[in-house]
């Protein structure tokens, strides 16, 4: 991708937004912003303070200083910071920051442009991707969706994530985190599922939207999903849907990244899943960290 394509489809990260600080209070972080609005989150562990800034805008030296005092400040002992597409890393270096092996974010994901019409869309599905939406609708797919979802469509949709998870052998969120995603962010919170012929559910998606943009966080299949073509369906929907609303990009968060194969590990699968819809490849640039304890720079702890 060019530089001029990669400009194009920057986009604030939902990561910085007010709602996900809120959501990482929950959690147990302490969030601080920058004068320039970046996000960063801090918390308190027993022998100083982890701090980790995910996806800001841009970052500059005069950023990366202010930075340093909230640090200091919460007793960091290193920062890891998660650079957006346009951030210019020689800042990041020529300030002590050093490349890291470990990433808390997907990477590399694939950005859908809601902004296409509906037929440049659908002509960037591949052909096999045409061929099972074309078969779930023979198959009687029926997809639904829930805007602001209740208790019960959240429980509904969560039991069939963790069984995923279970299978799959992924780390599931309890169910209070992914409530709590919804009263925070209320009409830009989504479950979106499908259902076969008699009804029974065979997938669901949790979404979460952010300044005009879309992020998939969440994905579920149950056992008898799994030998249909439904879940084609439910993303080709999901994308009309979406577009009908007016969000402009489609993060499907994560691939599988030969850069980092231990943190992709088990990714193949849904990656080409994913890749069957088209979209942009987007490759983030690799994590970078800074120690403020020079004795952990010398064990690489968080690297």
């Amino acid at each position: 991708m060019g530089d001029s394509e990669t400009s194009k489809m920057t986009i604030l990260d939902i990561r910085q937004s007010k709602g996900w600080s809120e959501y990482l209070t929950f959690l147990g972080w302490n969030s601080a912003r920058t004068s320039n609005d970046i996000n960063i989150e801090t918390r308190k562990v027993f022998f100083g303070g982890l701090v980790k800034i995910q996806r800001p805008k841009s970052i500059s030296k005069s950023d990366l200083i202010e930075i340093t005092k909230i640090c200091k400040n919460n007793k960091a002992l290193f920062t890891k910071l998660e650079p957006s597409l346009d951030q210019d890393l020689k800042i990041l270096t020529d300030y002590g920051y050093v490349r890291s092996a470990s990433p808390l974010l997907p990477p590399t994901t694939i950005f859908i442009d809601l902004i296409n019409n509906e037929k440049n869309l659908w002509n960037n599905v591949s052909h096999s991707g045409k061929y099972s939406v074309n078969r779930a609708r023979r198959e009687g797919a029926n997809v639904e969706f829930f805007q602001n979802p209740s208790e019960k469509v959240l429980k509904s949709f969560y039991d069939i994530h963790k069984q995923t998870g279970n299978k799959k052998g992924f780390y599931i969120e309890n169910f209070e985190d992914i409530k709590k995603k919804v009263e925070i962010f209320k009409d830009e919170s989504f479950v979106i599922s499908v259902k076969d012929k008699e009804g029974a559910i065979m997938g669901a998606n949790f979404y979460l939207g952010f300044d005009k943009n879309i992020w998939f966080m969440h994905g579920a299949t149950s056992h008898e999903g799994r030998k249909s073509k439904a879940g084609y369906e439910l993303v080709w929907k999901s994308f009309l849907y979406f577009k009908g609303l007016g969000y402009e990009i489609l993060d499907l968060e994560g691939k599988d990244d030969k850069r980092f194969p231990n943190f992709t590990k088990g990714w193949g699968g849904f990656s080409h899943f994913k890749e069957k819809f088209g979209g942009r490849e987007i490759i983030y640039p690799e994590p970078h960290i800074k120690y403020l304890n020079p004795l952990l720079s010398k064990f690489g702890v968080g690297l």
